[in-house]
């Protein structure tokens, strides 16, 4: 296969697809333009009951049939990837838009014979506002960074999944996702692992990508609380505590992440409808925290 950017860039990439009751016309869209780009892509799709639609949106699409969490689908197109002699693996939802750029300025990064992952710049589409990158230093102290200030690649410790790029070596070296989460703190589990194992993680200023992130958000002047709903709200909780007992993730930044929690738990409870079912998954989450139960919730 040729790669239209550059003979000695990786020449066979996947674009990995994880969609949940998706819009399927944005999700042919994407499709449309990565297979335009010369990349072969994967659509796992974890609706309940996948729309048959998908199914035409690329030839390797798989329907699950059942919410299996971001972590599950995502680790089954990485394994169907590998198999087919992947040199580089990108990821997506269903809420991000691509273009040409982003994916040229990644390719173009990604020519190293050693392990890397590389990430874009990231803006709201809803919000319109950048989303910052996050630099952990060795006491576990976290650092926004904005790259899109910058000029050259910005080594960076945590990047959101979607538009991320990691060529082979470095999903050899750092492995598969981590499917007891499900789906929060996926990718920063993920990129703190890839960290502890000398991973570098490099967000390319040229290469943009406009991603919704999360659901709504309240606007509390000095900072915003990402509003997501009940069942969200429990994964969100309850992960929070299991970094904490993972080796690779600072102990301040997993506490950091709890006292977080608790405070956004906090402030949904007094602004968003719904309090009861908000209290209940709260709990439902911090009782699973003491059985030590992991992967999807249990109702």
């Amino acid at each position: 296969m040729t790669n239209r950017f550059k003979k000695n860039k990786p020449s066979l990439i996947y674009a990995v697809i994880v969609t949940y009751n998706p819009d399927v016309a944005r999700v042919k869209e994407m499709v449309k333009t990565l297979s335009s780009l010369e990349l072969r892509v994967i659509v796992v799709d974890n609706t309940e009951s996948p729309d048959k639609a998908l199914s035409f949106a690329c030839s390797e699409a798989i329907a699950l049939g059942y919410n299996s969490g971001i972590a599950h689908a995502q680790n089954i197109g990485i394994a169907q990837a590998l198999k087919d002699d992947a040199d580089a693996i990108i990821f997506f939802d269903q809420d991000s838009r691509i273009d040409e750029l982003m994916i040229k300025q990644l390719t173009l990064a990604l020519d190293v014979p050693s392990p890397l992952i590389v990430a874009p710049v990231f803006y709201d589409e809803k919000n319109n506002f950048e989303y910052p990158a996050i630099l952990v230093d060795q006491y576990g102290f976290r650092k926004k960074i904005y790259p899109s200030f910058c000029h050259h690649p910005v080594s960076v410790d945590i990047v959101i999944s979607s538009g991320t790029m990691a060529n082979r070596q470095a999903l050899e070296r750092v492995g598969l996702m981590n499917e007891s989460l499900f789906i929060d703190y996926v990718d920063t589990e993920w990129c703190l692992r890839a960290r502890s194992l000398g991973v570098p993680i490099k967000v390319i200023p040229g290469a943009v990508m406009l991603h919704s992130i999360g659901d709504n958000s309240l606007d509390l002047k000095f900072f915003k609380v990402p509003v997501h709903s009940p069942a969200r709200r429990y994964y969100r909780v309850r992960n929070s505590f299991y970094l904490l007992g993972m080796k690779h993730v600072p102990n301040l930044l997993a506490m950091r992440e709890i006292v977080f929690a608790f405070i956004h738990q906090i402030v949904i409870l007094c602004a968003v409808p719904g309090r009861r079912e908000y209290l209940r998954f709260f709990y439902k989450a911090l009782k699973d925290v003491v059985c030590k139960k992991k992967g999807k919730i249990s109702l």
